[in-house]
């Protein structure tokens, strides 16, 4: 399956909680929020563009054979809730481009991506990561 967010409307895959399901493969389903959505509009088309393939990768063949230029884990993170969980929060990286996102229950697979960047530096907002663990567990 290719990512396809570039697709009309129509084309599109209808919104859960939000979310709108950007690319679909044997190993998993990928998930951006509105607000990821509008970050991913605002990079540059090189971003964009590498930022689908690498995704693209990832619903088919899994993260395995991306290296951390592409896919990596930022680290636990808690979720918020009153059982102490944490959740490991990931980052698709693209140039300046950034969008995190966790691993939701299944199946079907699912990295849900609630947040998105264009960065200036290297240097991950540790507030960025703790919202996307506390949008991962509500």
């Amino acid at each position: 399956m290719r990512f396809r967010y570039n697709l009309t409307i129509v084309g599109q895959n209808a919104l859960t909680n939000g979310y709108t399901k950007v690319a679909e493969g044997a190993f998993c389903e990928v998930w951006f929020s509105k607000k990821t959505l509008k970050v991913y509009n605002a990079a540059p088309a090189e971003d964009r563009a590498r930022i689908g393939r690498i995704l693209d990768h990832l619903s088919e063949q899994g993260p395995d054979d991306l290296n951390e230029q592409q896919f990596k884990a930022e680290g636990r993170y808690p979720t918020g809730g009153k059982a102490g969980k944490k959740v490991m929060v990931y980052v698709a990286k693209a140039f300046q481009l950034r969008v995190y996102g966790c691993w939701s229950d299944g199946p079907p697979r699912r990295l849900m991506c609630p947040e998105g960047a264009i960065k200036k530096t290297k240097k991950a907002d540790q507030e960025q990561l703790k919202r996307v663990a506390n949008c991962a567990g509500e």
